[in-house]
């Protein structure tokens, strides 16, 4: 309950009382904020450990010592789209806070890359030229969106020569299930035989599931079973929301999830709802590795943007 209760709360927050759109847009430029303040922080401790010879500390989880690198970097994205979207028209009557957050901007993106969580990096680079398209779409053309593809070009270049490390992980996505060493604990190794053994659980009980209660218990057993050490010694969950949710509830409570995420993200594209379009796709992205709804970090930032995007639209948070 402490974790799931929020699924309840936000809902009931959002549709059961009337908010002023200035409520709203404090909350949001809060969350931004937040994320700033933090980045800043894991940062500066970064290079504190750094100049005390443990420069282990600018990378993945060492970095990211608040909550989950995957988590942290899902937060930034979506920190950097509000950014982009809203700040140059909320505070334009503000220029230093406008020039401020191109500082914002640019902190986020180290930050994220500082993470080193592989689904940040690659829903960083699914999202931003879609965010830039968005932004910039009554001025683009074929010129400028050349212009566009070759410095996104430019800068992964750029970023893969300032985070070598980074985009090395990203490497380990290419594994081999027949080859991988079920003793492994690395992180995208282990994951694939853990969607395996989910993929067995699922099919025998494809209609009503294990219940949810009993999912992770049921997976420690076909991890003990199998032989999968290293996941069952660290007790891990299906890490793909889709499996976890399958697995508990079933085949009804699987296409449940599938409308709310994957039916979100076409109901942004039908709607013409950008925001609720780009975070549903984030939100699929990161569902897709790890069971976000397991953990107080996901369900508080899911359910809490969820309830805010199907609320209100960009144009919306433009007004005045």
């Amino acid at each position: 309950m402490e974790v799931k209760l929020s699924l309840l709360l936000f809902p009931y927050l959002f549709f059961c009382f009337q908010w002023p759109v200035q409520i709203l847009k404090r909350c949001v430029v809060g969350f931004v904020s937040g994320c700033f303040f933090a980045s800043i922080y894991l940062i500066g401790r970064a290079f504190f450990y750094s100049l005390n010879g443990h420069p282990e500390f600018f990378f993945y989880t060492l970095f990211s010592d608040l909550i989950h690198a995957s988590y942290f970097a899902m937060y930034l994205l979506l920190a950097i789209i509000v950014v982009v979207l809203f700040y140059d028209k909320w505070f334009k009557d503000q220029k230093s806070v406008v020039y401020s957050s191109y500082f914002f901007v640019g902190i986020f993106v180290v930050s994220i890359f500082l993470c080193s969580s592989k689904l940040g990096i690659i829903s960083f680079f699914c999202s931003m030229p879609l965010l830039l398209l968005y932004k910039w779409r009554a001025l683009m053309n074929f010129r400028k969106l050349m212009f566009i593809l070759f410095s996104g070009l430019l800068i992964v270049i750029v970023f893969y020569g300032l985070f070598p490390d980074s985009f090395n992980r990203l490497s380990s996505l290419t594994s081999i299930p027949e080859k991988i060493d079920k003793t492994s604990t690395e992180s995208t190794a282990v994951r694939v035989l853990i969607w395996q053994e989910s993929i067995e659980l699922i099919q025998n009980n494809l209609l009503f599931g294990t219940g949810v209660g009993d999912v992770n218990d049921d997976l420690y057993k076909a991890y003990e079973a199998n032989g999968l050490t290293g996941a069952y010694k660290h007790k891990l969950n299906a890490h793909n929301q889709f499996f976890q949710t399958f697995l508990g509830m079933g085949i009804v409570g699987f296409v449940m999830l599938l409308l709310i995420t994957v039916g979100q993200l076409i109901k942004g594209i039908l709607k013409r709802h950008f925001l609720l379009f780009i975070f549903s796709l984030v939100i699929v992205l990161n569902f897709l590795v790890e069971s976000m709804l397991q953990t107080a970090a996901g369900v508080l930032f899911f359910s809490f943007f969820y309830c805010l995007f199907n609320l209100v639209n960009e144009e919306a948070l433009l007004s005045e």
